[in-house]
């Protein structure tokens, strides 16, 4: 071992090389014995490298880049010698076809390729009241698709009631489901889809149990904020456990997603408001995500630069259809982001006030979005100064001061400290809560709520 200083190195966007180039030399010693991993997240000991040899001999443990998802080549010693692997991380799968524009879903004639029968999946109202269900109703009679409505999907579904939806489906021999609505139509329908093409399956075997594939679903998006028109997942209310579940699958992505802002036009402005939250919620939450990579991060920094201009635009009063159109695209880039990192405790959390106190979803968030970018801050400072930046706020409490500023978004809920103590102990065995660079605790999670709501 040699009393050589060590060098200081910064692996994040390295690439691994039979030398070590990517090393920031602070000296330059015959044989480093150590090397000192600088990360905005993490500073570690690793083993030392031997000179003019290959990265094989460090022992990486860098949240973004752990151990098991290192190429095996890299693990097995010498052979990486003769390989080069570059650290950068860009899977990505999203296989819904997005069409976009005003007037886009009402010209949409091409149902041959799903099937002659339809299950329409929607709410009582919002669906009728924005035109997309009118719409809907003449482009399948006109493609000469028969079609059925199953018009009792709720905010906040639950499974009881998707699950009637699944029975409907299969008995009338359904091909294809069509969501139209928000999040809670939209998600409804993926469960709708699954429980039809499994009809053994009890509800809340869902979340579990090994299914096959469910029926293809269209998706008509007609608020700007859930993105479930483009990722693979649906959250359902349970009852029995009081809170959301969430089940997942390659299979209830949207085979189309119709992203038209004309159908937006309709919803009030603090509806708007808490929608397009829960939309910066979730590309937030997705930059901070373990399983964020560059493609993920390109996304998820566009989302946040419209929508945090479509935020300041509400605030403003301005709902013109150039906002609308914003939002909307704000939010479906958004949801691609979570489609691949999934979401944090900002979520989980949330949920407790949504389903114990009605809190429209958005709007929870809002209380511990701040929060989060500021407990994720310890681990990873340039993300979080970067979303500061894009936000044009200073820190967090700028953040919170942004999303205050709403006056039909309200943040000034309050819970005992009974009801604190309860929600934290529920949120903390999400599994979401553990996705994060930070994994936040059970105590600090109990201090955020009593600093935000006691």
């Amino acid at each position: 071992m040699t009393d050589d200083p060590p060098l200081s190195a910064d692996i994040r966007y390295c690439t691994f090389s039979p030398y070590p180039l990517g090393l920031i030399r602070r000296g330059r010693p015959r044989r480093p014995a150590f090397i000192t991993v600088k990360r905005p997240d993490r500073a570690k000991k690793i083993p030392r490298l031997r000179a003019r040899k290959s990265f094989f001999r460090c022992r990486l443990t860098c949240p973004q880049f752990p151990r098991k998802n290192l190429p095996a080549a890299l693990l097995r010693g010498k052979a990486a010698e003769k390989r080069r692997f570059s650290m950068l991380n860009i899977d990505f799968f999203n296989p819904v076809k997005i069409i976009s524009g005003a007037g886009c879903f009402r010209s949409f004639s091409d149902y041959a390729a799903f099937g002659s029968r339809c299950l329409i999946v929607c709410g009582k109202t919002s669906a009728r009241k924005c035109g997309a269900l009118a719409d809907a109703e003449a482009s399948l009679a006109k493609a000469g698709v028969t079609y059925k409505i199953f018009d009792k999907i709720e905010q906040n579904p639950l499974i009881t009631t998707v699950y009637e939806g699944g029975r409907i489906a299969r008995d009338w021999n359904a091909d294809f489901i069509l969501a139209i609505g928000g999040g809670s139509p939209l998600d409804a329908g993926k469960a709708v889809a699954a429980y039809a093409a499994n009809p053994e399956m009890q509800p809340e075997e869902l979340f579990n149990a090994a299914r096959k594939p469910a029926l293809p679903l269209l998706a008509v998006n007609t608020t700007a904020g859930t993105g479930s028109e483009v990722t693979p997942y649906s959250i359902l209310t349970v009852p029995s456990i009081e809170n959301k579940r969430s089940f997942s699958g390659d299979d209830i992505y949207a085979k189309i997603a119709f992203c038209d802002p004309t159908y937006t036009e309709t919803l009030p402005r603090a509806f708007t408001m808490s929608t397009a939250v829960d939309a910066l919620c979730h590309a937030v939450e997705g930059y901070f995500m373990k399983k964020a990579n560059p493609v993920s991060d390109a996304l998820a920094e566009k989302a946040i630069t419209l929508l945090q201009k479509g935020i300041r635009a509400v605030i403003s009063n301005n709902l013109s259809f150039e906002t609308r159109e914003t939002l909307l695209y704000g939010s479906t880039l958004a949801g691609m982001v979570i489609s691949r990192t999934g979401t944090g405790f900002v979520h989980s959390t949330g949920y407790m006030l949504t389903y114990h106190h009605g809190i429209p979803h958005g709007q929870a968030n809002a209380y511990f979005l701040p929060d989060f970018v500021r407990y994720m801050s310890a681990a990873a400072p340039e993300r979080a100064a970067r979303v500061y930046a894009l936000c044009g706020v200073a820190d967090s409490d700028g953040l919170a001061a942004l999303l205050a500023s709403c006056d039909d978004m309200p943040l000034d809920f309050k819970l005992t400290d009974e009801q604190c103590v309860k929600y934290a102990d529920k949120t903390i065995s999400a599994k979401n809560v553990e996705g994060g660079v930070r994994v936040i605790s059970r105590d600090d999670l109990l201090a955020i709520l009593r600093s935000r709501l006691g």
